[in-house]
């Protein structure tokens, strides 16, 4: 059995009913194709293969590798890749429509988020397990106190539902917070025409001093001049006193292309 190990936020889920919710609200059918990030001990994957799934299952802890090859070894579906999550390119083997599934490492959820966004082509779905202060970001929206970068930039690629929480108990070891389940699928609301790249560089940029108004803190990255950002949000209909936290997703893709020019 492997031991968890600080570096890798590891706290492995030992709840077999929660284990099994997981897999039905996967609703993963014999053919389909899924990633599992971190199998840990494999108590998802034995129910993923028992689903009939061709599952490929990245495990960044070598010393958690011969226990998993002993268990499922055997079993022709699974391909097992030692690595981290962060530097595998969902299109470099082929194929589209992944199943993302796994319990994070609380310690890489914003880069998860941010590949989740690089793969959003050619996954069908994510069902993932975070902090309950990550899910509430990822899925909060305008006006609320959790509603900022990381928030706008996940939804423009994915429609967010929190499915259930996990106490604190099904780990082992026992984290000090309660775990969301959440499931992503995917909704671009990103024009086509849009770099994600300086979009991501704009939105940061609108969220870095979230206790100043929207125009303050966009001129405070010494990109965009403020006459221009103020006759943009009159021109959108809102006022100039307006902080980021108030302004919805649409609202920042028109602020963006009036901004930055690329309208």
């Amino acid at each position: 059995m492997g031991i968890s190990k600080k570096r890798f936020g590891q706290n492995f889920l030992v709840d077999n009913r929660k284990a099994d919710r997981i897999i039905s609200e996967a609703g993963i059918k014999p053919g389909d194709k899924v990633l599992e990030i971190g199998p840990g001990r494999g108590i998802l994957t034995g129910r993923i293969l028992d689903a009939g799934a061709d599952l490929t299952a990245v495990e960044i802890d070598r010393d958690l590798i011969p226990g998993l090859e002993e268990r499922f070894g055997d079993d022709k579906r699974l391909k097992l890749l030692e690595s981290d999550i962060i530097k595998v390119n969902l299109s470099d083997p082929g194929g589209r429509d992944f199943k993302i599934i796994g319990n994070l490492p609380y310690n890489i959820s914003g880069a998860l988020f941010e590949w989740l966004i690089e793969n959003h082509r050619v996954i069908k779905l994510a069902l993932i397990t975070v902090q309950k202060e990550v899910a509430n970001r990822i899925k909060a929206k305008p006006g609320n106190r959790d509603y900022g970068s990381l928030s706008v930039l996940i939804q423009m690629f994915y429609t967010i539902s929190r499915l259930f929480d996990i106490s604190p108990g099904c780990f082992s070891p026992k984290p000090k917070v309660i775990s969301t389940v959440v499931k992503l699928v995917p909704d671009i609301k990103l024009d086509s025409d849009i770099d994600y790249n300086s979009f991501k560089r704009f939105i940061y940029d609108c969220f870095a001093q979230k206790r100043k108004t929207f125009v303050n803190s966009l001129k405070s990255s010494g990109v965009y001049p403020r006459d221009i950002i103020e006759k943009s949000l009159v021109t959108l209909g809102k006022s100039t006193d307006i902080r980021s936290e108030q302004l919805s997703g649409r609202d920042f893709l028109i602020l963006y292309r009036k901004i930055t020019g690329n309208a």
